[in-house]
């Protein structure tokens, strides 16, 4: 059952990858079933919980692109690059980062990449390098994100182990910032000992580009990006502080709103509040990009992460005995992760598929915090969303895959990354500082 199992969760996540769209929902859906016809395997419970809180972030970040707020956001970004253009391998990765985290997902970096690719081309610089370190930046800063589906997921299992969203952050942000400013230092480094390839900034390669952002700077896009900060620093404090929480009594026993339903209500009435101040028509909503890919994501995640929850629960104590065998140090806990990160090709569906043993096998919590930056390892084979849209970006043809398909741009940076960020996740968890 194993082998099988394994043959079509990784059948469904290459084609899916490549098919790109609903394929990965449509085809973890049929995964299932083959599953269950073949290996009389049993079907997990969908992951509707996770589900729910994705599509009311989407439904929120779908109303802040329709009053303007993310193209202010991008505009902001892209005037940073531009004003700093000789900095850019620093900034560009910086600025992905921080876009991300406020956005919640990492396919807002889409709106930024063409700028990181013009500006580089520009100024003689490889395209390769601050496109590939903003790639790696938008997973960790999606990751990092307290409203992301991937955090979703964490907090979800670490909140059972006592460890409430103040304290995931408290190590998430500053351990990725941290491996993202590592492997932006190591990139620099190389950047100075290598020059410039001959075919940046000649005329013959440097296309014309029309204004990548239409600014909506004004009032609507401000207050609507205000009302999305504020929706999460309530999401923070009402995870954190249960006494802020609503509460009632039930025959005599006093019931605290459950932090499940935290998300979910405030990102739903945040786009509702932002629709009715911003006069944002519900029609614009669904028709905007960030919603149609929030959806998509949605949708694929609850078909992977059913396929990858059904093949973990028919295989459990198989794989419980494989990783104590190999894996006995809980430290090692985070080589598993990157793995399966690599092959399933989403940080999220790794970690609905992957903490579950962690727990079972009776990991310490504070080194499964510590070991979620692995859950990024998706770029190890070169075929996620981000990594493809830069290589298509790059015309001067420096942002590639190589020969050996692992060998490809986006490698270096990425690994150094995850190290810089699993290590100071580590050092974090071990000497305190963040409380546990």
């Amino acid at each position: 059952m194993l082998l099988i199992g394994l043959s079509i969760l990784l059948t469904a996540s290459f084609l899916g990858a490549r098919l790109q769209g609903l394929s990965l929902s449509m085809l973890g859906g049929l995964g299932i079933w083959l599953f269950m016809v073949v290996a009389n395997a049993t079907p997990a419970d969908p992951p509707f919980q996770i589900t729910l809180c994705i599509a009311s972030v989407v439904a929120a970040v779908g109303t802040i692109e329709a009053a303007g707020g993310l193209s202010y956001l991008v505009q902001l970004a892209e005037s940073c690059i531009r004003k700093h253009p000789r900095s850019i391998i620093y900034i560009s990765p910086i600025v992905t980062y921080a876009i991300t985290f406020f956005g919640g997902t990492n396919h807002i970096a889409y709106s930024i990449l063409p700028v990181i690719a013009e500006v580089s081309k520009e100024i003689g610089i490889r395209p390769e390098r601050p496109l590939s370190l903003s790639v790696v930046a938008a997973l960790h800063g999606a990751l990092a994100s307290p409203i992301s589906s991937i955090m979703v997921i964490l907090s979800g299992f670490l909140s059972a182990s006592g460890i409430d969203l103040v304290t995931i952050l408290k190590v998430i942000i500053p351990s990725t910032m941290g491996g993202t400013l590592m492997a932006t230092w190591v990139t620099n480094l190389l950047s100075k000992a290598m020059p410039a390839s001959s075919i940046v900034g000649t005329k013959e390669t440097v296309p014309s580009f029309s204004p990548t952002v239409v600014a909506r700077s004004g009032n609507r896009a401000k207050l609507s990006i205000g009302c999305f900060l504020l929706a999460s620093l309530a999401i923070v404090l009402l995870d954190a502080l249960q006494f802020l929480r609503p509460s009632w009594e039930v025959n005599g026993i006093k019931v605290v709103f459950p932090s499940a339903y935290i998300m979910p209500l405030v990102m739903l009435s945040t786009a509702a509040c932002i629709m009715l101040l911003c006069r944002v028509s519900p029609k614009s909503i669904t028709e905007g990009k960030a919603f149609s890919a929030g959806i998509q994501g949605m949708l694929s995640l609850l078909g992977i992460a059913w396929l990858s929850s059904t093949f973990v629960e028919n295989n459990k104590p198989i794989l419980l005995q494989l990783i104590s065998s190999y894996f006995a140090e809980p430290w090692k806990f985070f080589i598993i992760l990157l793995f399966m990160a690599a092959i399933m090709g989403s940080s999220a569906a790794t970690i609905k598929a992957v903490f579950p043993l962690g727990i079972a096998l009776g990991i310490p919590p504070k080194i499964l915090l510590a070991s979620a930056a692995a859950a990024n390892g998706v770029f190890i084979i070169p075929i996620y969303p981000t990594m493809l849209a830069a290589m298509h970006l790059d015309t001067t043809g420096t942002t590639r895959v190589g020969k050996f398909l692992f060998n490809h741009s986006f490698m270096l940076p990425g690994l150094v990354s995850i190290a810089g960020a699993i290590g100071i996740g580590f050092l974090m968890v071990y000497i305190g500082l963040a409380g546990l």
